[in-house]
């Protein structure tokens, strides 16, 4: 309903009404809308890093992980966002509501992150870590010009093409 709809527009009987229950099913598990989105954002936060993390132990090589992993934490959302007119404005709900969910959902794709790097590469420790740092930091500057989904996704892939030249051994 928040991607369909936007957050502003969305009402809580239009929340119970989508999940085939009333409005007072819904306000005995969510005091209000914020506290829903939130619960809703943090499902899919949660997914996403599931699903980032699993890419990470996925057969393939260290760069074809790495993209993995980045094209579901960062693409796939990205795209969902696109996808929709309320894109922005659901990430302004994210940032006034969920941020701490946020916050705790990317620094566990970011520690499982550490773990996978340190313990696939055997190249030097500050390499790792700038390849680690490339990894974490480089996204935010990619969407800044508003680019096409598969734009980004091309960008992700070239970043984990230039963690994974870093991080190689041979």
């Amino acid at each position: 309903m928040f991607a369909t709809q936007g957050y502003r527009a969305t009402s809580m009987a239009d929340l119970a009404e989508a999940a085939g229950v009333s409005r007072p099913t819904v306000y005995q598990y969510f005091a209000n809308r914020a506290e829903l989105f939130r619960a809703a954002f943090q499902t899919v936060l949660e997914d996403a890093t599931d699903a980032a993390l699993a890419a990470l132990m996925a057969d393939g090589t260290v760069t074809e992980r790495l993209d993995g992993y980045l094209q579901r934490l960062k693409a796939d959302g990205y795209e969902t966002l696109a996808a929709t007119p309320f894109g922005a404005e659901l990430m302004e709900a994210r940032h006034e509501f969920a941020s701490d969910v946020a916050a705790a959902a990317f620094e566990r794709a970011r520690s499982g992150l550490r773990a996978f790097i340190n313990s696939k590469s055997s190249v030097d420790a500050d390499t790792r870590a700038v390849a680690i740092d490339l990894l974490i930091l480089a996204p935010a500057g990619f969407d800044d010009d508003t680019p096409s989904s598969a734009t980004y996704r091309r960008r992700l892939a070239a970043l984990a093409t230039a963690a994974g030249l870093l991080l190689e051994t041979d």
